[in-house]
């Protein structure tokens, strides 16, 4: 556990923003619903921004900027890249803002939580969900999202660890980037199609590379033939799953992740003593749990 220096505010003067990775896909508005929620009960003030995409490493940075601009009591932050934010994460800290970071962190000890799913554990639950698909043989590719950023990485090393480890008759292919971008991720997926005569499978690690990969894969005629799990639920997802165009999906509680980043750096902020790391479990969803009542609360948090 962690305690960090506190102060007493009266809650009406507190402002704790979030600078998220992204904000357009469905998986960052629950994370901002999560954030929201969280906020209003604690009786503070929040604001959430995101680059227009999520390449935009410098505009992130930018956004950080303005932000301390306005002197928060306090930041959480999803970082494009792990290296790139760590002086604006610095002259956060210099300036004793607390920092909280979820989804994709920043390497740096500053940030006095992390909150997210375990991303190399749920890599190697993919890998688990595609390898008995494919009873332990065949030849998989990757469509991932940002090369740079912690949560891809950590998905990436997690399946192909899981793979080497546990099926060696599964072959896989170097990863593929789409930055997070749907039609950049299709286009990739058609590209390796007709690259692999013999593919069994593709694993897209977020919201916009499963997007991309299951619209190709449909588009082609090869759903079912070419299986696919990918990594967060949008609606789209979800049909995907329901049609059978996606075998699995690997689900995130992105509003848990937006909830607990805002009660966590509350605490910090009040000198409570946070946990280092807040794993935020994901879930294998299926056509066949789709329609669990647990499975449906994290799909769809607020009903």
């Amino acid at each position: 556990m962690m305690a960090t220096p506190g102060h007493s505010y009266a809650k009406q003067d507190v402002y704790l923003p979030v600078v998220s990775k992204g904000f357009m896909h469905e998986f960052w508005q629950t994370v901002k619903m999560g954030s929201d929620s969280a906020a209003k009960e604690l009786n503070v003030k929040t604001s959430f921004v995101g680059p227009s995409d999520e390449t935009q490493i410098d505009q992130q940075i930018q956004l950080i900027e303005n932000t301390l601009a306005r002197r928060p009591n306090g930041l959480l932050i999803a970082a494009l890249d792990a290296n790139a934010l760590i002086p604006s994460v610095e002259r956060a800290h210099s300036q004793n803002i607390p920092i909280v970071t979820f989804d994709a962190g920043v390497n740096s000890d500053i940030p006095v939580s992390f909150v997210a799913t375990n991303n190399k554990a749920a890599g190697a639950m993919a890998a688990d969900a595609l390898a008995q698909i494919l009873d332990g043989k065949g030849k998989v590719a990757i469509v991932a999202h940002n090369a740079g950023t912690s949560s891809a990485i950590n998905r990436i090393d997690g399946f192909v660890e899981q793979i080497k480890q546990q099926y060696p008759d599964i072959e896989v292919l170097s990863p593929l980037y789409s930055d997070g971008d749907p039609q950049r991720a299709m286009n990739q997926t058609m590209d390796v199609v007709r690259a692999n005569p013999d593919l069994s499978a593709v694993y897209g690690t977020n919201e916009g590379s499963s997007m991309g990969v299951a619209t190709a894969i449909q588009s082609q005629g090869l759903a079912g033939k070419i299986k696919v799990v990918g990594f967060d639920a949008s609606d789209a997802i979800v049909n995907f799953v329901e049609t059978g165009v996606m075998q699995g999906v690997i689900v995130q509680d992105a509003f848990q992740i937006g909830y607990m980043g805002m009660k966590v750096l509350h605490d910090a902020l009040n000198g409570n003593e946070v946990e280092k790391v807040i794993d935020v479990p994901a879930v294998l969803v299926t056509d066949e749990n789709i329609n669990d009542e647990a499975i449906q609360k994290i799909i769809k948090p607020l009903g």
